[in-house]
């Protein structure tokens, strides 16, 4: 044999052996399935495996004080997607088609909270401030991914695109749609037991275009639930919005029974009030055999709907004061914006807490950008986050402490020269010496809250002292938190030796308080800053001889299908301020002759039907032109029933401010609560005022 002929049986003696050698594991391996394992494997490939989905429960309505329906639920068409059906391989281009059809839809709310722009302007960036939930979320998110710090929303982007394997081919907009759903997923935890919410709100044409792509689209699911529809386009920033639970919030959540893909209060009475409007989710039990065929589906546990919130608010004239202050504001040249505050002087119910500018809740997260980028910051609730110099109208505090701390009295009377010279090298002077060249003359402490005289309360803020007055201004709740149950709200602070010296301790540039520190805080000027609610529950206290309230918008709570009551909120009070019947009766005084014929806002209350007491205020502001104006009031005078503060920014002079405060009161007092304009003419209403104290 020769070797070629040798060297060809070799090799098929090689191909023969192993061919054998393949045959005896594919036997063995076919012995161990149908005989050794054939039981084991049949019975997992007839085994069915069940998950638990949630059914998630519709949440309670909130209405006004007079039943007015102000945000309820409607029943909208959902995309979400099941984790077990839905194919990994290739879902970045699924993505990218869903989402591209959603964005074909007018009213479709895309599941999509990562905080940058859609990439269709060149360069990305952040659509949120660094306060937002959205914005700390993604810094969480990326210090988790153990990125650097302090990324540009450019990096943050090409990240993304690198985590979830984007194709590098697609443009900035494509790869910021797939980014943004896939980051979003990763929020919510999507998996085997949470299901993700792509889209809300499709129409009906979507649903009959995705049904007819099944296939091509497995594991995108065509579902029902209950949204939130609001039905007011007034009290954006009272009311609030809802959004999913991030990762990062979920352990607080957990243990309250909350599902990951649960909606819950963001911000507003929808936060503030989250344990009575939240819902109990259901159940639903899926059945699924070895290759994820669904075989049974069944409710095991029913879905029960949250409580209804019954604010304090009467929508009607948080309309009014809303339309009035942005009348107001617009009508004024430079003023920058506003804010109205109203309580109910009897037990701190808070009747309208309005803002200018504002915004529509019902078009929120379309318009976040803009709003955001706003520089008249149309998100800020300035009724309860804006904090400002009180100016005049503080003197009613001055007034308190000089009388109770025995420093003046009812008979004290000062000469105002016009320029107070009691300080070396310190001549401050009453605000009618800058009009006219002359002061106010002789003046007693009515007199004095009737003028706004600067030198009467110079003297007695230096004769009271920076102690004092910081402890009343306390005592008034200035510089202190309301009771409030929304989020935001500022503290404020109320000016003094205690509160300079805090402030030292984090700022070593400030000087020590001293004498003249005391006479502007007794104006209201240095270092208070207070919030327009502050200012109007400070009045309430006033009109109340020293009673003040905590300030609360919770009214009660009644069951999902009202058929009962299941809380209802009590008045608080928050303090009582001691001092001598005569020292109120003296600074009511004072402030009803400012709304007399000769006092600073004549022109807008000296022929007002109802009797009212008040104070202007006009604060200085470092870097303005235009000062702010603010009015605090209360009505009836005799019978104090609503307390008020409205302020603007830029307003000049708080006789600028009045005409709001007067909408406000002809809203309460005299308009028909079906139809108002947010007017005042003082002539005409439904109400009975034979019980006030009227002027005839």
């Amino acid at each position: 044999m020769d070797r070629h002929k040798k060297k060809l049986l070799n090799r098929l003696t090689v191909v023969t052996v192993g061919g054998l050698l393949c045959g005896l594991v594919v036997a063995a391996n076919l012995f161990s399935l149908q005989i050794i394992h054939g039981d084991e494997y049949a019975s997992k490939a007839s085994q069915l495996y069940t998950y638990t989905n949630t059914i998630p429960a519709s949440r309670g309505d909130i209405l006004d004080r007079n039943g007015e329906t102000l945000v309820s639920n409607k029943t909208v068409y959902k995309l979400c997607i099941t984790y077990a059906f839905w194919e990994k391989e290739g879902q970045n281009d699924r993505i990218l088609q869903l989402v591209n059809l959603i964005d074909t839809e007018d009213d479709a709310e895309l599941n999509d909270t990562l905080p940058i722009s859609n990439g269709r302007r060149g360069s990305f960036a952040f659509t949120k401030d660094e306060d937002s939930s959205d914005y700390k979320s993604l810094q969480t998110f990326c210090t988790k991914q153990k990125w650097e710090e302090d990324l540009d929303a450019d990096a943050v982007v090409d990240n993304l695109r690198t985590l979830y394997e984007v194709d590098s081919s697609l443009s900035d907009a494509d790869a910021r749609k797939i980014v943004g759903i896939r980051y979003q997923m990763e929020q919510e935890q999507f998996s085997m037991y949470n299901p993700f919410t792509l889209a809300t709100d499709i129409s009906m044409d979507l649903v009959v275009r995705i049904s007819e792509q099944q296939e091509k689209y497995a594991g995108v699911e065509v579902e029902t639930s209950a949204e939130r529809e609001i039905k007011s386009d007034v009290a954006a920033n009272i009311l609030g919005y809802t959004g999913p639970i991030f990762a990062e919030d979920w352990d607080k959540y957990k243990d309250n029974g909350y599902s990951m893909n649960a909606q819950v209060g963001k911000t507003g009475a929808e936060q503030a009030f989250e344990e009575y409007l939240r819902g109990t989710d259901g159940e639903r039990a899926i059945q699924t055999d070895a290759r994820g065929n669904v075989v049974s589906e069944e409710e095991t546990k029913e879905a029960k709907s949250g409580n209804n919130v019954i604010l304090t608010i009467d929508a009607n004239l948080q309309k009014v004061a809303e339309q009035s202050l942005a009348q107001r504001c617009q009508s004024i040249g430079g003023a920058k914006g506003g804010a109205a505050a109203v309580v109910d002087v009897r037990n701190g119910e808070i009747l309208a807490l309005a803002n200018y500018p504002t915004y529509d809740l019902a078009t929120f997260n379309k318009d976040y950008e803009k709003l955001a980028a706003n520089k008249l910051t149309p998100l800020l609730n300035r009724s309860i986050a804006g904090t400002y110099a009180p100016g005049s109208t503080f003197k009613p505090v001055t007034a308190v402490a000089g009388l109770e701390t025995g420093k003046i009295t009812a008979d004290t009377r000062i000469y105002d020269t016009g320029i107070y010279t009691y300080f070396k090298g310190y001549h401050p002077k009453c605000w009618i010496y800058n009009k006219s060249g002359h002061g106010h003359g002789w003046e007693d402490v009515t007199d004095a809250l009737e003028d706004s005289c600067n030198y009467f309360f110079f003297e007695t803020g230096r004769l009271v002292g920076g102690e004092n007055l910081e402890k009343y201004a306390k005592a008034f709740g200035l510089g202190e938190y309301t009771g409030l149950e929304l989020s935001g709200e500022k503290k404020g602070r109320a000016a003094g030796p205690t509160e300079r010296a805090e402030a030292q301790k984090n700022d070593s540039s400030l000087r020590d308080w001293s004498g003249a520190d005391s006479i502007q805080t007794a104006i209201g000027q240095g270092d208070n800053a207070f919030t327009p609610l502050q200012l109007a529950n400070y009045c309430a206290a006033i009109a109340s001889n020293g009673t003040q309230y905590e300030a609360h918008l919770l009214r009660s709570v009644k069951a999902y299908d009202y058929s009962d009551t299941i809380y209802t909120k009590e008045a608080t009070v928050r303090n009582k301020i001691e001092a001598a019947d005569s020292t109120w009766k003296l600074v009511q005084q004072g402030m009803a002759k400012v709304t007399g014929e000769d006092g600073t806002a004549s022109s807008v209350f000296a022929n007002y039907s109802i009797k009212v007491a008040g104070k202007s205020g006009t604060a200085q502001i470092s870097g303005t032109k235009l000062d702010n104006g603010i009015f605090i009031s209360y009505a009836p005078y005799k019978d104090p029933q609503i307390a008020v503060c409205v302020i603007i920014e830029g307003g000049d002079s708080g006789n600028n401010v009045a005409p709001v405060v007067r909408d406000i009161y002809d809203a309460y007092f005299y308009s028909d609560k079906n139809s108002t304009d947010g007017t005042s003419d003082g002539t005409t209403g439904t109400q009975d005022v034979g019980a006030y104290d009227v002027i005839a």
